[in-house]
């Protein structure tokens, strides 16, 4: 029997409970465990503990100040704009089209699945309060039939500077891009007579990981995150979820799992030491033991994000496609293709020069 991930689990929701509300209150009844490493690192923002000055604070925190105010607006349009009454009848090649369509509003890669019950989380957890959706604990009933999955990848050069702030501006900046294709889509659609909504950094249906496996657009790696074969770990994932029925794709193959086990640059890299080896398979996918707290009190002790998981990985850096075809019909040549990485790379690609967007100079 599939089991159903609960969105009040994730660490996200967990860190944003009130102490003394009747939420925070049951939730620690339940899971006793987890309250005292929660309480830690409750209401802490992670920026503050960012190692930068002052006045690099005040004229590059802005940046993504506003992030979360346009997200909200893109959400509202989408919920207040209803659905189309006259419903249109596209061909059965229709998801050709679809995925050109994402591609168009800003997408690098389109996967489509068709839902089951088991893609949804079961409740809602505490991700949604900066759209004013207060639907903490609220049990999520599938209305939708059908997930464009799409990945939008982030810039190499900020990757490479990860964990420092460059690392944390381009994953806001990513994730504003992820809401902004979600929502066009979700408006087209909307507007071909179809129910539709999109997943953005502040509001999940369903968690984005297992979709994107099943959609084809990667494998799972050891950090539990997708990893493309073209731009590997550094992509932010997003989602349509629609009633417009369309042709599902498979999930996809290049032999990630041979390779992960033979690379591990990830595991060995991992400043918190939240990254293991050991495997773990749920609803027949294969996930690895991650450490969540450990990963995210290393967040709030250093001010950002992180982000050395994926600067890590070698597929972040760019193999040859070709390669990689042939690393899937032999796998003895995974080896040779990490020599050339860390005689390239060494152990991560790491460049501690900021970027000339966030350098200041003296007058």
């Amino acid at each position: 029997m599939k089991v159903r991930y609960d969105e009040r689990n994730i660490i996200f929701s967990r860190v944003r409970l009130q102490k003394n509300t009747p939420e925070y209150e049951a939730y620690y009844k339940n899971h006793p465990d987890l309250k005292r490493f929660d309480d830690e690192v409750r209401g802490i923002n992670i920026k503050e503990k960012l190692r930068e000055s002052d006045a690099f604070k005040s004229l590059f925190f802005p940046l993504s100040a506003s992030n979360h105010a346009l997200i909200k607006a893109l959400h509202d349009t989408v919920d207040q704009t209803p659905v189309a009454s006259t419903r249109a009848k596209p061909p059965a090649s229709f998801h050709q089209n679809i995925k050109a369509i994402a591609k168009k509003f800003g997408a690098h890669d389109v996967g489509i699945v068709k839902l089951k019950e088991s893609h949804f989380y079961s409740h809602h957890g505490m991700t949604s309060e900066s759209l004013n959706l207060h639907h903490y604990g609220k049990a999520i009933v599938p209305h939708y039939t059908h997930a464009i999955v799409y990945l939008i990848p982030m810039d190499l050069e900020a990757i490479n500077r990860a964990p420092h702030y460059e690392e944390m501006m381009e994953t806001e900046s990513v994730y504003l891009d992820v809401a902004y294709t979600g929502s066009r889509l979700a408006l087209y659609l909307k507007n071909l007579g179809y129910k539709s909504t999109f997943q953005s950094e502040s509001f999940y249906l369903t968690p984005l990981v297992p979709l994107a496996f099943d959609a084809g657009l990667g494998e799972i790696g050891m950090v539990n995150h997708i990893v493309h074969p073209t731009y590997g770990d550094r992509i932010r994932l997003g989602a349509v979820l629609t009633t417009l029925e369309l042709q599902e794709d498979k999930p996809l193959d290049f032999g990630l799992t041979a390779f992960c086990e033979r690379c591990a640059l990830c595991v060995m890299n991992c400043p918190s030491r939240s990254i293991t080896p050991h495997k773990r398979i749920v609803n027949g996918r294969t996930f690895y033991k991650f450490n969540d707290q450990t990963c995210f009190k290393l967040w709030k002790n250093t001010g950002t994000d992180c982000g050395t998981c994926i600067q890590s990985c070698p597929f972040t850096q760019g193999i040859d496609q070709t390669t990689i075809e042939a690393m899937q019909e032999d796998p003895s040549l995974i080896d040779g293709v990490l020599q050339d990485h860390l005689k390239k790379h060494g152990r991560r690609r790491y460049i501690k020069q900021p970027l000339d967007i966030v350098k200041l100079k003296d007058d």
